[in-house]
Order: C-alpha cells, then sequence, then structure tokens
C-alpha cells in the first residue's frame, strides 16, 4: 500500500469491469481505520488484514457490489456499509451490515460525512472527511470521474440514475469545501486530484457539460 498523507493510504491499482481503474482507500482516525471502496486482490485483502483491524467498509454505491464484495469482507471482518438505497442491489446471502439513511448530509465514524449524491445511481454516496494534518478529502465514488484527463459523469438509468437529479447533484456539490477529490475509479491514469475551490468548480462544470 501507499501511503499519500499521514492518515490516509491506498491500495495498488486494480480493474474493474475490464477497463476502469481503482484504488481503495484506508483512513486512520480517532475511532480507528475504515476502508472506502472495495478492493478485490487476495493479497492486498491478506496484507490489509495484518497490518492491523478494518472497523468499517464504506461502500459508495451499488456498483461495488462485486464478486469479491464477499471475501473482502469475510477476510477483512468488517461490516459493510451504504446508504440504505443499495440494499435491494444485493444478491441473496448478502446484505449492508449497516444502512446509511439519510437524503442530505450525516455526520457517521470517526468524524467521516456521508453525503447523499444520487443520480448516477439513486444511491450514491460521497464520504468526506476533514483531516486535522490539513487536507480535507471527498471521496466522490463514480459520481463524477476522470476520464483521461478530463472530468465527466454517467447516468446509469437502470440503477436508478437520472440526468437531472445529477446535474443537481453535481450542482450542490459546488457548495461542499474539499480540496483533495479521490475517485473510485478512473478511464485511462488514475489519480487523484489536489483541488484548489475555483479548480473543484471547473471539475464540476466539466461533468456536468459531458452530461449535456
Amino acid at each position: 500500500m501507499e501511503q499519500l498523507f499521514p492518515d490516509l493510504w491506498q491500495t495498488p491499482l486494480e480493474l474493474r469491469f475490464g477497463t476502469l481503474r481503482s484504488h481503495a482507500y484506508l483512513l486512520q482516525h480517532s475511532e480507528g481505520r475504515d476502508m472506502i471502496y472495495i478492493a478485490e486482490e487476495p493479497s492486498t485483502l491478506h496484507a490489509i488484514k495484518t497490518s492491523g483491524n478494518v472497523d468499517h467498509l464504506f461502500l459508495s454505491h451499488n456498483h461495488e457490489i462485486t464478486d469479491g464484495l464477499p471475501e473482502a469482507r469475510s477476510t477483512l471482518g468488517a461490516p459493510l456499509v451504504g446508504h440504505a438505497e443499495m440494499q435491494k442491489y444485493f444478491p441473496k446471502g448478502l446484505k449492508l451490515d449497516q444502512c446509511i439513511e439519510t437524503d442530505g448530509r450525516t455526520k457517521i465514524s470517526g468524524g467521516l460525512e456521508a453525503i447523499y449524491t444520487p443520480g448516477h445511481t439513486d444511491n450514491n454516496i460521497c464520504y468526506r472527511y476533514a483531516s486535522p494534518y490539513g487536507n480535507t478529502y471527498l471521496f466522490v465514488g463514480d459520481t463524477l470521474y476522470p476520464d483521461s484527463g478530463e472530468w465527466k459523469a454517467l447516468v446509469m438509468e437502470n440503477h436508478g440514475g437520472n440526468k437531472k437529479t445529477l446535474i443537481k447533484t453535481l450542482e450542490r456539490l459546488k457548495t461542499v469545501q474539499s480540496d483533495v477529490i479521490i475517485p473510485s475509479v478512473a478511464v485511462g491514469r488514475y489519480q487523484i486530484a489536489e483541488l484548489t475551490e475555483s479548480n473543484w468548480r471547473a471539475a464540476l462544470d466539466s461533468a456536468i457539460s459531458s452530461l449535456q
């Protein structure tokens, strides 16, 4: 794993759906250690487990319900957490252990904030954390994602997505203060983005434009 900041680690790169590049993240805070997004590689999961407990496995939306999710949950021994609307997408025998029930913003584990951001699907959550080391991380899931250097957004209507809803979500995110933007996937080169307020607004405008 690569340490990005004093309290944040990035797992090795994995592929999703054949072409999308993805990482998961370990966040250390005052109440323990949480994993955000899903890692599937067995060697990565065992390395994480060996390095210490994981208190929660936070999912951003139902596209993280992958074939490797049961093994990740079992290996890490951590409860699955996501928005309540995600529950209906789980296969028989697997479900969320804890549901986030909000249509706005709510505080959760260790200072994390969950922000309901529907539109890509009907169950998207962004996770925000104001680090005591100075940065504010925003884990945006697939609400917007980098595509060969440009920020874009995508609607999945078969999973409850809606273009008008997503545009409203992206406009609302302009009021969410953050300076480290962490997507769950990327097309082409994957990298987190350290953005000024004006650059964050520009990224959101780019994502909105990609929908129009």
